[in-house]
C-alpha cells in the first residue's frame, strides 16, 4: 500500500494565521512527510471559502516539488468545470518536468453552488464540462498535437511545450455517486474514493470494478484511493482533545456544503458529547491501525490519503502526530495487499 497525508492549506478565523505563515508551515509539513517516508502528499481545492482553502494547486505542487525530491505530489481534486484543460495540461507538464515526473492529476466535477456562481458556469454542465476536459486533457498530455471539437472547447493542431516527463500522467478521478465512478471506470481512470464510511466505500468500490469488468479492463491494473482524518496519540483521551474541535471544524464545513449540493450527508453531531464525526481516525497507533486493517480487509485500497495537519491544527501538533503514525502504523500498512 502507499500511503500519503493530504495538505488543504485552510486558515479558519478562529485559528487564523499571517497566510504567508500558514503557506510556509503547509510547506514544511510536506517537507516532513518526505523525510518520514510517506509516499504522497496530496493537495485539495475549494473557491471563495472563508478560510481560504486552496484555490491554486499548480502553483501550490511547484512549491512541493522544489522543496522535494522524493514523494509524489498530487492533486485530490482539481475542480476540472473551473479550469481551461489545455492551459491546465500545460501547468501539468510544468510540474512534472520540475519534480523529476512525481506529478499524480486527481480531478472532480464539483458540487458547490457557490463556486459555479462565482465563476459564471452553469452548474448543470458540471458533468459534460468534466467529460469533455478529461479527453482533452489525455491528448494534450502526451505531447502530441491536439485536435479536438467539443461543445465547450476546439483546439486544431496545438501542442504543449513542454511535455510532460511521464507518460502517461497517472490520472484519478473523485466521485460520490455511481455516474461518476461508472464514467472513470470505462475511461480506464484512478478512483478516489469519497468517503470514509466503510459500507460506502465497498459500495462505491463494487460500482467501480464491476463497470471496470464490464468496459473488459482487470481492476488489479487499477489503483484505488481510500481518505480519512487521523490524528494519533499514545493518550487516546488527549488525541480527541488536541483534534477534536479541527476535525469537527473540517467536517461541519463539508456537511453544510454537502447540505446546499443536495448531497448525501451524515447525521449532526452531538458537540455537547465531544462527539467526532464519522471517517475520523482518533486514538493510539493501534487503534487507528485497527480501524484501517477492518476498512481494508472490506475494500482493497491500494493507496491511502488522510488529513493529519486538521484545519487551524498548530504545525507543531500534527508533526509530533505524523512521526508517531510513520513509526507505528506505516510499517504496518506497507504490509497490505
Amino acid at each position: 500500500m502507499r500511503v500519503g497525508t493530504i495538505i488543504g492549506f485552510q486558515n479558519p478565523a478562529q485559528w487564523r494565521v499571517p497566510w504567508p505563515e500558514l503557506y510556509e508551515s503547509g510547506l514544511r509539513f510536506a517537507e516532513e512527510a518526505e523525510a518520514l517516508g510517506l509516499d504522497e502528499v496530496w493537495l485539495t481545492e475549494h473557491h471563495f471559502a472563508d478560510d481560504g482553502y486552496c484555490p491554486a494547486l499548480l502553483p501550490v505542487a511547484a512549491a512541493i516539488a522544489a522543496r522535494t525530491t522524493r514523494i509524489r505530489i498530487g492533486t485530490k481534486v482539481v475542480l476540472l468545470p473551473f479550469h481551461n484543460p489545455l492551459r491546465l495540461a500545460e501547468d501539468v507538464a510544468v510540474v512534472d518536468v520540475l519534480s523529476g515526473g512525481r506529478f499524480d492529476l486527481g480531478v472532480a466535477a464539483g458540487y458547490r453552488h457557490e463556486e459555479f456562481a462565482g465563476f459564471g458556469i452553469d452548474r448543470s454542465e458540471r458533468g459534460a464540462r468534466t467529460r469533455e476536459g478529461i479527453a482533452l486533457l489525455r491528448q494534450a498530455l502526451t505531447g502530441e498535437p491536439v485536435d479536438f471539437e467539443g461543445r465547450f472547447f476546439r483546439h486544431s493542431g496545438v501542442r504543449i511545450t513542454p511535455p510532460p516527463l511521464q507518460q502517461p500522467v497517472p490520472l484519478w478521478v473523485g466521485g460520490r455517486s455511481e455516474r461518476p465512478l461508472r464514467r472513470a471506470a470505462t475511461d480506464g481512470l484512478h478512483l478516489q474514493l469519497a468517503d470514509f464510511d466503510v459500507e460506502l466505500c465497498e459500495r462505491d468500490h463494487r460500482v467501480y470494478t464491476e463497470a471496470l469488468r464490464a468496459a473488459g479492463r482487470d481492476p488489479a491494473d487499477y489503483e484505488v484511493a481510500a481518505v480519512a482524518s487521523v490524528f494519533v496519540d499514545e493518550d487516546p483521551e488527549r488525541a480527541v482533545a488536541l483534534a477534536g474541535p479541527h476535525l469537527r471544524y473540517q467536517q461541519a464545513q463539508y456537511q453544510r456544503w454537502f447540505a446546499e449540493a443536495g448531497d448525501r450527508t451524515s447525521a449532526p453531531l452531538d458537540d455537547e458529547a465531544g462527539e467526532l464525526p464519522p471517517g475520523c481516525l482518533v486514538g493510539t497507533p493501534a487503534d487507528v491501525l485497527e480501524q484501517i486493517r477492518a476498512a481494508h480487509a472490506r475494500v482493497p485500497f491500494t493507496h491511502f490519503s488522510f488529513w493529519i495537519l486538521a484545519p487551524g491544527m498548530a504545525p507543531d501538533v500534527a508533526t509530533r502526530s505524523l512521526r508517531l503514525f510513520a513509526a507505528e502504523v506505516l510499517p504496518a500498512l506497507r504490509a497490505l495487499r
